[in-house]
């Protein structure tokens, strides 16, 4: 679009040319055979505007900043006319979509600022961490692989995040063992799993090194269609204490590639073998209270093993690609996400740094529902605030997403029941979140609402466990496909207003606009009443006429038989039994 300023030169210079023509045209005009053709003289213009004669409209003298005006509102109502139903679109989905997310201050452009860094990650090469933190419905790598898949797919990365030394519920996408003299300590367990300290890091456990040990990861093959990009791994990384005296050293796999010789048209015949190969010395970084090792390796590979001898403390390992994103998954079993603020706060802030952190979801609410009543529901609201105040401390860079309980439900009378406190449970989440500046994704309203889980059990294939709480694996990549589909939207908006140059002030003049130019409704229209029935005289009676004879009547055919109904499908069989949760002031279940 021309500038007001090229605009005005534009109509100026038109000026001139027909100023110009009109002093050099013949005062006579150009005979052309029996026509000729004529052009006013500059003083004859002057002449008629000195007499008072007005122009009619065609010809009348145009103000050129009147000009301006009126061709920059015409390009405007045109642009923001065809931006207006695309941010309809969008913004419909924002405020009524089943599966949106609840986001501070109504704010659609809450996820820019995650976005960007995602963008960026390619060009600088560099990996953009996303830890989910979760409960028993993340073990496994449940809805978590479904959600770095999706992403991975879309931003590039490659590998299943950060991992512990020692894993006690295997993962569906990769597999680990930690062997050796190590010794677990967890933050979300029974009070003697403790530690004497609060070093936890970004897993909110560790793994204690005294004497040797190896760490073997692999992506497992059955997967590898599915999960295509949680293989191939190119950066592997060991986060320790500062002052670990640690020997650490690596193996992986390598193809090496030789030339055997030629094939009948003259090209080179390759073999390709894979052999063990040392990935060399790690960089290190040392912070205050971290340190990490970092192998940056020559081929991507999908198995690594860790060589370690001596004594320390070993917060975590992540096996990640060149580029790209991680997604953490990090699954507490029995655990209400209440244990944040216990972690050594510049340990965990070192460790957001040193991982290049940039989103954190907390996936947690289950395991309070059984136990939230009106007298408690307070202290829930201060203890989860608690908690995302201490993540918001240890990375005032990453932005906090809550995700919500899903549906739950227990047997009462004899009857499948949604939990009395789960409308009261998520509700006061979805307060603390926003309050705090954080989003909120509402997993209860995303299945449907009260009595959901009991139709994702009844599912067949079923898409939860018959405890109506966990998931299904199924039920579980559903879930994560439904999210994956509401940050989508998200980033398609973003993508729209970078592509329109779409500012936030720009942003707010189309809303204006919009209000402004909204079509006034119309009356209702009155429905024209229907008139009234004529009466119609009643017709002369017609003499009877002689009775016709009457058909032989044939007998009846018998209906036929009603179809047998199918016959059930066989039940399917029994769900493995389902992984405990963990209530206040309750047993373990």
């Amino acid at each position: 679009m021309m500038s007001p300023l090229k605009v005005l030169l534009s109509i100026i210079s038109l000026f001139a040319v027909l100023g110009l023509i009109a002093l050099i045209y013949p005062n006579d005009g150009i005979h052309i055979g029996d026509s000729t053709l004529r052009y006013p003289k500059l003083t004859e213009i002057f002449e008629k505007q000195s007499a008072g004669d007005s122009l009619d409209d065609s010809t009348a003298a145009v103000d050129p900043e009147e000009a301006i005006r009126e061709m920059m509102e015409a390009t405007k109502r045109k642009e923001f006319s065809a931006f207006s139903d695309s941010l309809k679109f969008y913004e419909d989905f924002f405020e009524k979509g089943k599966t949106r997310f609840d986001l501070p201050n109504n704010d659609a452009t809450w996820f820019d600022r995650f976005f960007l860094h995602l963008e960026l990650a390619a060009l600088d090469s560099n990996v953009v961490h996303v830890v989910h933190y979760g409960d028993s419905q993340l073990e496994e790598d449940r809805i978590s692989a479904t959600i770095r898949e999706d992403l991975q797919d879309e931003f590039g990365g490659a590998g299943p995040g950060m991992m512990p030394a020692i894993m006690t519920v295997p993962s569906m996408t990769t597999s680990h063992a930690g062997v050796g003299a190590l010794t677990r300590y967890i933050l979300f367990g029974p009070k003697e799993d403790e530690a004497e300290h609060t070093r936890y890091g970004p897993l909110a456990q560790l793994a204690k090194l005294e004497g040797e040990a190896s760490i073997t990861i692999q992506r497992r093959k059955e997967r590898k269609k599915q999960f295509s990009h949680v293989g191939g791994y190119s950066t592997i990384r060991l986060l320790t204490n500062k002052n670990a005296r640690l020997k650490a050293k690596l193996n992986v796999n390598r193809t090496i590639v030789e030339i055997v010789g030629e094939d009948d048209e003259g090209n080179a015949k390759e073999k390709r073998t894979t052999k063990v190969v040392d990935a060399g010395e790690p960089i290190i970084d040392t912070y205050n209270k971290l340190k990490v090792y970092t192998w940056k390796l020559e081929d991507t590979t999908s198995i690594a093993k860790m060589y370690l001898s001596g004594n320390a403390e070993i917060y975590a390992i992540s096996a990640d690609g060149a580029y790209g994103v991680a997604v953490d998954n990090v699954a507490m079993r029995g655990s209400s996400g209440t244990i944040f603020h216990r972690i050594d706060t510049e340990l965990l802030a070192e460790s957001y740094k040193a991982m290049n952190v940039k989103l954190i979801i907390m996936e947690y609410g289950g395991n309070l529902v059984p136990s939230i009543t009106s007298s408690n529901i307070e202290w829930t609201k201060k203890i989860i605030t608690r908690q995302i105040q201490a993540i918001q401390k240890a990375n005032p860079d990453a932005d906090i997403l809550f995700i919500g309980p899903a549906d739950m439900a227990r047997q009462k009378d004899g009857q499948w029941q949604t939990y009395s406190g789960l409308a009261m449970t998520i509700k006061a989440l979805r307060e603390v979140a926003l309050e705090n500046g954080a989003a909120y994704w509402d997993m209860h309203r995303v299945m449907g609402g009260n009595g959901a889980m009991i139709k994702w059990v009844n599912k067949e294939p079923a898409l939860g466990f018959t405890d109506h709480i966990h998931f299904t694996r199924r039920g579980a990549a559903y879930m994560g496909d439904l999210f994956c589909a509401a940050l989508r939207m998200h980033y398609d908006y973003f993508k729209f207003r970078d592509r329109h140059h779409i500012t936030d002030e720009k942003l707010k003049e189309l809303h204006q606009w919009t209000a402004e130019n909204k079509p006034a409704p119309q009356p209702a229209v009155k429905p024209v009443a229907k008139p009234k029935p004529v009466a119609k005289l009643a017709p002369k009676p017609v003499k009877k006429a002689a009775p016709a004879p009457k058909p032989v009547a044939k007998p009846a055919a018998k209906p036929a038989p009603a179809a047998k109904p199918a016959a059930k499908p066989a039940a399917a069989p029994a769900k493995p039994a389902a992984k405990r949760i963990e209530t206040k002031g309750a047993k373990k279940k």
